[in-house]
């Protein structure tokens, strides 16, 4: 391998760690995530526990995937645009669980969430400009929010 094929894997694997780390920690702020769940009164439709365990790390890393796209694809007008997009949304995602969960806020954890979907579906116009399987690649993840925004709005109404 060369020296630029390895710098690519690298930040692909940067990518992908960094940003399943960067879920990781928000789920630790968050506290005990699975016994908060479990006391809730959910909406119709709330998957099983063990579902979050597996939807999110597959998510995350096609979230990093993403990234790496992005970060790799030529230079264009907005791809600074986009990748802004990405780190708002990102962070967006990072505070909404420790709201909803840490913070008992379900109205505010919904208010965050109808952000991050917003911040999402601009994220994947701009990327699709720039890399479409950057795009294709938030696709899954934006609509696993959109699901999520409906379990916040009912778990909100709910308790």
């Amino acid at each position: 391998m060369n020296t630029q094929t390895i710098k690519k894997v690298l930040l692909l694997i940067i990518s992908i760690v960094g940003i399943n780390l960067i879920g990781g920690l928000s789920a630790v702020f968050a506290g005990d995530i699975a016994s908060k769940y479990a006391q809730l009164t959910k909406p119709p439709l709330s998957p099983p526990p063990p579902t979050f365990g597996i939807v999110w790390p597959i998510l995350y890393c096609l979230i990093g995937i993403s990234l790496y796209f992005l970060i790799t694809s030529r230079s264009t007008s907005i791809k600074k645009t986009a990748l802004i997009l990405f780190t708002v949304q990102l962070f967006v995602n990072f505070i909404w669980s420790i709201i909803f969960f840490a913070g008992n806020a379900f109205w505010f954890g919904f208010i965050v969430i109808i952000v991050l979907d917003i911040l999402v579906g601009y994220l994947i116009i701009y990327a699709y400009q720039i890399n479409k399987y950057a795009a294709c690649l938030l696709v899954p993840y934006f609509i696993w929010i959109l699901f999520a925004t409906y379990l916040t709005l009912g778990t909100a109404i709910l308790n």
